[in-house]
């Protein structure tokens, strides 16, 4: 598993990013329990994983904050 390159994860669209998100998230679930029977060969996948989650939620924060969701005025 390659990183993506930054740009290539901001192409994504918001359910498409989701996608990718719960993804990654399990991906890193399967190394971790690799991990610990002791059958994770490729420990840098652990580092390349951890990374595109950190992008993926960034990006999906950065949406979040430049689209505050509109919230009904108290009358």
């Amino acid at each position: 598993m390659a990183t993506s390159p930054y740009k290539d994860l901001l192409q994504l669209d918001d359910s498409a990013l989701k996608e990718e998100t719960a993804a990654t998230r399990k991906a890193l679930f399967d190394l971790r329990c690799k991990r610990a029977t002791r059958q994770l060969e490729k420990s840098h996948l652990f580092r390349q994983t951890r990374i595109k989650l950190a992008r993926l939620l960034t990006i999906q924060q950065q949406r979040r904050q430049a689209n505050p969701p509109t919230s009904p005025s108290p009358h």
